[in-house]
């Protein structure tokens, strides 16, 4: 199993040490979407929701933080615009006061316990997470209950274009790990070998001694690139 844990069932305001108790309902004029939201593929359809919602109401509600003087969501984009497609004027929310990378971890988490991510999406999100964040794998695999190994296999795959995604749901395989891997390869020219090791504890060992500094510098310099490019320790 890749996965350390399931997010089923998970209180993730608790998780991540928010306050319930900023529990309100408030005017969907007042909320805003976020453009950082990890889901991409499939956020137009909420015609599920619409009808769910109808008959039994918003059994969860959406969580927002402050942003000037609205509200930008933070996990239940898809409730909110299944909300307005009913013709409601407000929505029950919980308000978080947690900083803007916080809620992206908490909006990473909440999709991926509705298994509503793809595994690019799923990689994209890790990818922003490691470069734009500076966090480890280790410490993204903790925000999901994943293995590092899985972490990094995941953030391989989001090197691969939206479009070229794209094709391959039109074709009508699925957007697994193993056909997204197949396709990273085929679009880098790879043959058989993994994106990411299967033994973690294979190790190679180079001997740099008999470089001279500024070549071993510049040797360390494109191994750290490499290292990036292909998801390793």
């Amino acid at each position: 199993m890749a996965k350390r844990s399931d997010f089923a069932g998970l209180d993730l305001l608790t998780a991540f040490g928010g306050d319930e108790s900023l529990k309100k309902e408030i005017l969907l004029s007042d909320i805003i979407t976020n453009p950082e939201q990890p889901r991409v593929f499939g956020k137009e359809d909420v015609s599920d929701l619409v009808e769910s919602m109808k008959r039994l109401g918003l059994i969860e509600p959406i969580v927002v933080r402050k942003l000037g003087k609205k509200f930008q969501i933070v996990a239940g984009e898809r409730r909110f615009q299944a909300a307005k497609l009913i013709g409601w004027k407000s929505i029950p929310v919980v308000e978080t006061e947690a900083s803007e990378d916080r809620c992206y971890e908490i909006a990473l988490a909440e999709n991926e316990k509705r298994k509503s991510l793809n595994p690019w999406e799923v990689g994209r999100a890790i990818q922003f997470l490691r470069k734009e964040r500076k966090k480890t794998a280790e410490e993204v695999g903790k925000i999901l209950g994943y293995t590092e190994r899985y972490v990094k296999q995941l953030s391989s795959i989001a090197r691969l274009d939206q479009k070229s995604v794209s094709e391959l749901l039109k074709s009508g395989s699925d957007l697994s790990v193993k056909n997204l891997e197949t396709l990273l390869k085929k679009k880098e020219g790879r043959g058989g070998e993994t994106i990411s090791p299967r033994k973690p504890g294979e190790r190679v060992t180079l001997d740099l001694k008999p470089l001279t500094i500024k070549n071993r510098e510049s040797f360390l310099r494109e191994l750290s690139n490499l290292k990036k490019k292909y998801g390793l320790s």
